[in-house]
């Protein structure tokens, strides 16, 4: 079976903050506040080219960043608009 976008996503946050991992992070856990800005970008970077998708500065807000599922619905929108 192949990894969905949450589990790509969950997988690059687990590899780069290997303790929230050990805390034991849910898909539905509130990442504000834990990703500070520059965690959030180098997220933006494995996005794009990871799912070809574009990230424009209107999409970096803390709704779309809240948790892996709210991360995974926007790459989702942003890949149907450019299909």
């Amino acid at each position: 079976m192949m990894p969905t976008i949450e589990d790509k996503i969950r997988s690059y946050i687990f590899q780069r903050y290997p303790v929230l991992q050990a805390k034991g992070l849910n898909n539905d856990d509130s990442l504000v506040g834990v990703l500070d800005s520059l965690a959030v970008l180098g997220l933006v970077g494995f996005i794009e080219p990871e799912f070809s998708v574009e990230l424009s500065p209107s999409d970096l807000t803390d709704e779309n960043f809240e948790n892996v599922i709210t991360i995974s619905r926007l790459v989702d929108r942003l890949s149907q608009a450019a299909a």
